[in-house]
């Protein structure tokens, strides 16, 4: 009888186990640890999922990150929707109650179609493109990335005529560019259309289009380091101020770690240390 009692409870355990095990799978939750949700820059993603899952291998958390745009991760962390926020730009005047903490400098590549016979751009022709739609060689078109975009913010802030006028100074472009709200965006349409230029992130970009050089320098970490490639930006991550959980602070803290570090460089962006 004792031995039948046993057998029950073994059973009744192992069912026990398996049902939890189904709905923690289901649920997407992961026993005893604690979940830090990480929203904002489509820039930053890449890298952040990168370091999510090296972080979850050695730890009892889930990190959980989803894609929108800078702003949105900003707005997201003020308005406590998130743990950490994505902030491909630094923070703006107005954007208080938060605090940005630099992970690494990424690189604004402009990119054109692999068939297209252009290799270089200038800031100028840039200006005149965007701004007057004045086509650069056999490219008529560009795209740029919606409102709210840290890329778009680095892009728009650095480049400039050369009476010094910024793009984002302009209200508007011209009628020639073609928005897009997300890098995988703009890559997709460049490869399909050979007529058009658009810009990324450094480390989003692969041999599915063609970087262009910027002022006949070549966008590469060693020229962003010295500085002979001008269009280059911060990657934030952005907290509330004085409400950062102790696991929270512990993910930040790998990720400006040597590991941490160590991922953003073999990823393709220059590390703070």
């Amino acid at each position: 009888m004792l031995k039948a009692k046993s057998k029950f409870s073994i059973a009744m355990i192992a069912i026990i186990i398996t049902a939890c095990i189904a709905i923690s799978v289901l649920s997407g939750c992961n026993f005893g640890g604690t979940t830090i949700t990480i929203t904002g820059s489509s820039s930053v993603y890449p890298l952040m999922q990168a370091l999510a899952a090296e972080y979850e291998k050695t730890n009892d958390v889930t990190v959980k990150v989803t894609m929108s745009d800078s702003t949105t991760g900003i707005t997201d962390t003020l308005n406590g929707r998130n743990d950490i926020g994505m902030a491909s730009r630094d923070l703006k005047s107005g954007e208080t109650g938060v605090k940005a903490t630099k992970i690494c400098i990424d690189g604004v590549v402009v990119i054109a179609n692999k068939e297209s016979d252009i290799t270089n751009v200038t800031s100028q022709q840039l200006f005149d493109l965007f701004v007057n739609g004045t086509a650069i060689g056999s490219v008529t078109g560009g795209i740029s990335r919606e409102e709210g975009s840290g890329t778009r913010d680095a892009f728009d802030s650095l480049i400039k005529s050369d009476s010094g006028e910024k793009l984002s100074d302009k209200e508007s472009f011209a009628s020639v560019i073609d928005i897009q709200n997300s890098t995988g965006y703009v890559m997709t349409e460049i490869v399909s259309n050979a007529s058009k230029i658009g810009y990324i992130s450094l480390g989003s970009l692969n041999d599915t289009v063609k970087a262009l050089t910027f002022n006949g320098v070549e966008g590469n970490v060693e020229n962003i380091k010295s500085g002979t490639y001008t269009l280059s930006r911060p990657f934030n991550i952005v907290t509330k101020e004085g409400n950062v959980s102790e696991e929270v602070q512990k993910f930040i803290d790998f990720i400006l770690s040597d590991k941490g570090q160590q991922i953003v460089v073999e990823k393709g962006y220059i590390s703070i240390l």
